[in-house]
């Protein structure tokens, strides 16, 4: 349970008060259950589809491995085993395929190096997209780090067609070094880059943040929805509008931790910088969980009851939630479900657009509808 906490990058301290600003919680729901499909991975961060592989899910193992699952069997795709650095927080952390990826073989991975600095490249499948070729293509991103916590984690495109990272604030508590709020350092930041142009670089989307270990995109609305990892009070969800031509936003860390402003003494005393202040849409205490684990906006078709909404969850606890967004770009409706994952990492979608979840403990859930109740 200590690596568990540590990956996702919780903080200590007493329970908070407060489970969310402004968004009291509705009566327990049961929207869908969820049953065991995968076993036996070790510790997994990602779980996933790739374009074009409808009939396979893809996990990445934090020690180092990519593995594809499909028909009941497991194939390692790829291992970095040899180049990745598995201590607390760090290890192989984020993966994305290009949406080019039925046809070009071209897919991204986010890892901590042998020395804890982050790492992205970019690598190439074989031409019927299953074995991954071991050297990458290309490096698109050295980031140093000096502690080995708060790596973030999250590879996504968003609908701009750009490629996404998070990147925690450098670790340590309370980012002492005010890296979030550093328009010079891409610590405690949401950057993105044009990976189609071999001249772009890494810009800065997001600041504010201590460490938004998952987020996904809405693309039918141009927004994202950023989950970030509290210090002692606030686990938050943010929900932000993509504005590309205006300057980052600003999501407030570590001024802020989550709705409120943090004592003098840990960080309050410092002041937010530039960018449009951004508060979370809902925040819960440590009386619910210690690390949220961000979702998505449900897309499929198997579970209506959740039609357009946003499913998150919790590391610690296993509790999920499912929320809906207002027009004002808000949230409303909470709902904590009776379905649980246990040690959960990640929450992905297979092909179709159905949930499915990774867990620290070595399995793949689904989301699957309620069974009927039996008949007396």
């Amino acid at each position: 349970m200590a690596a568990l906490v540590a990956l996702a990058g919780c903080g200590g301290g007493a329970p908070a008060a407060s489970p969310s600003p402004g968004t009291p919680e509705a009566a327990p729901a049961h929207s869908f259950d969820v049953e065991r499909i995968v076993t036996g991975l070790d510790r997994p961060t990602f779980v996933g589809a790739a374009p074009g592989d409808p009939e396979a899910l893809w996990a990445l193992e934090q020690a180092g491995r990519v593995v594809r699952l499909a028909g009941g069997q497991r194939h390692v795709a790829l291992d970095l085993s040899t180049v990745v650095r598995t201590s607390t927080e760090q290890g192989l952390l984020g993966m994305a395929f290009h949406p080019g990826f039925a046809t070009n073989r071209r897919l991204f991975l986010h890892w901590s190096d042998v020395a804890g600095d982050t790492r992205v490249a970019e690598f190439l499948a074989g031409a019927d997209g299953r074995a991954i070729q071991p050297e990458p293509v290309r490096e698109l991103l050295f980031v140093e780090q000096s502690e080995e916590n708060h790596n973030g984690g999250q590879l996504a495109f968003g609908p701009d067609g750009r490629l996404y990272l998070g990147l925690g604030d450098g670790g340590g508590a309370f980012d002492t070094e005010n890296q979030a709020q550093d328009p010079t350092s891409l610590l405690g930041k949401v950057v993105a880059v044009d990976v189609d142009d071999p001249a772009a670089r890494w810009r800065v989307v997001l600041k504010g943040l201590r460490n938004p270990w998952r987020f996904s995109f809405d693309p039918a609305l141009a927004e994202m929805w950023v989950a970030d990892v509290g210090q002692d009070r606030f686990e938050e969800v943010n929900r932000v509008r993509l504005e590309l031509d205006e300057p980052p936003k600003n999501l407030g860390w570590s001024v802020y931790e989550g709705p409120e402003r943090l004592p003098e003494r840990e960080g309050g005393d410092k002041q937010v910088g530039s960018g449009e202040l951004v508060f979370p849409v809902v925040a819960y205490g440590r009386d619910r969980g210690c690390s949220v684990i961000g979702g998505l906006v449900y897309g499929g078709i198997a579970l209506p009851g959740l039609t357009r909404r946003y499913i998150y969850g919790d590391f610690c606890s296993g509790t999920l939630w499912t929320l809906a967004g207002t027009p004002d770009g808000g949230a409303t409706d909470v709902r904590r479900d009776l379905a649980k994952v246990p040690q959960l990492t990640h929450i992905g979608q297979d092909a179709d657009g159905e949930i499915v979840f990774a867990s620290l403990s070595g399995s793949v859930y689904r989301a699957v509808p309620v069974a009927p109740a039996p008949q007396s």
